[in-house]
């Protein structure tokens, strides 16, 4: 069985938390028997593009590290910064 993580998004995902954030992930990526982080994000009420451009480094590092990384019921808050952005393909949100 994969070593998982789980991690809950904050409702506020902007640039407010981008710094205790960024922290908090780097330690997720960096854990050696980690082989896959489940993100919980249906509380995300609010995003900006520091908040999701921390995301996008998150995914991007996971994936450098053969984590598997799974999203758990975004929100629509998540969802709609996402697409204004661009982002949603690249973020894995489908």
């Amino acid at each position: 069985m994969p070593a998982t993580n789980e991690f809950q998004l904050p409702e506020s995902l902007t640039i407010v938390q981008a710094q205790s954030l960024h922290d908090q992930f780097e330690q997720l990526v960096e854990q050696e028997s980690c082989e896959q982080i489940v993100l919980r994000a249906d509380t995300v009420e609010r995003t900006d593009t520091a908040g999701l451009q921390l995301l996008l480094a998150l995914v991007l590092a996971a994936k450098d590290r053969q984590i598997n990384l799974v999203w758990d019921r975004p929100s629509a808050g998540l969802l709609a910064g996402a697409s204004t952005l661009g982002l949603r393909q690249a973020l894995g949100l489908h």
